[in-house]
């Protein structure tokens, strides 16, 4: 039998939790900055505002007099945010040491957020390469792109399969994680498979955290030979 593709979380957030819902955000392009409003208003239309009153302003048509200040603790800007699941990427060292030192509300997290493979289904895209058409749900359920990760059901979701997204991995404030339940984690195998595909993502090359066996023959492959012309071994020549 295959080893388990999840086991129940742990007591301490760690890389491979699975939250059901966390904010990703996308800065657009021009920034907006949000300025407090700090002339007074007359009380009846104080009474009447819920909230902070902000002065919307846009930072290519707005002269240097305004007094935009993106160092330090930066600007407070519009972004348009969204809320998925996501699974948690921060390695469990930092998560201990940015929770023991009392700042927790400075810190950020990194999560690589999760979206509905059905959301997909019925999408066809042209493979630049060879003019083929692909069903693009299965493409990324068979795991063929290096930006999608696909994901087995998780337990209680009524066979609903996820996948994520690495283009749209993003930080988020740490203090977002500490109320929010969690139920699952990836096991072993399935976080190395994770991290594989995250790697071959970013460098476009396959780097395995186990024996592999051969497409073509089925026999195990030792990890010390080299795959598309990536090095495995630190101390080799670099040799393909």
């Amino acid at each position: 039998m295959p080893p388990d593709f999840y086991i129940p979380s742990k007591s301490k957030i760690s890389p491979g939790d699975i939250f059901d819902s966390l904010p990703y955000a996308r800065i657009p392009k021009p920034l907006r900055v949000a300025k407090k409003v700090t002339v007074g208003l007359p009380p009846r239309v104080q009474a009447k505002i819920r909230g902070e009153l902000r002065e919307i302003l846009d930072v290519t048509i707005e002269d240097s007099k305004t007094g935009f200040d993106f160092s330090g603790q930066g600007e407070e800007i519009l972004s348009r945010a969204k809320i998925s699941k996501a699974i948690f990427l921060t390695w469990g060292s930092e998560v201990d040491a940015d929770t023991g030192d009392g700042k927790l509300d400075r810190k950020d997290w990194l999560i690589a957020p999760l979206f509905p493979l059905k959301d997909q289904e019925g999408k066809r895209i042209q493979k630049r390469s060879s003019g083929e058409i692909i069903d693009f749900a299965e493409a990324i359920k068979a795991g063929k792109s290096p930006r999608y990760f696909p994901l087995q059901p998780i337990p209680g979701e009524d066979g609903d399969l996820y996948y994520a997204d690495f283009k749209k991995v993003c930080p988020v404030a740490a203090s977002h994680f500490m109320d929010l339940p969690r139920k699952w984690q990836l096991a072993g195998p399935a976080l190395n498979d994770f991290y594989s595909h995250f790697l071959w993502f970013f460098t476009r090359k396959k780097i395995f955290f186990a024996p592999i066996s051969c497409t073509g023959c089925g026999r195990e492959v030792d990890l010390g030979i080299t795959f598309e012309g990536q090095q495995l071994d630190a101390e080799g020549d670099g040799g393909g």
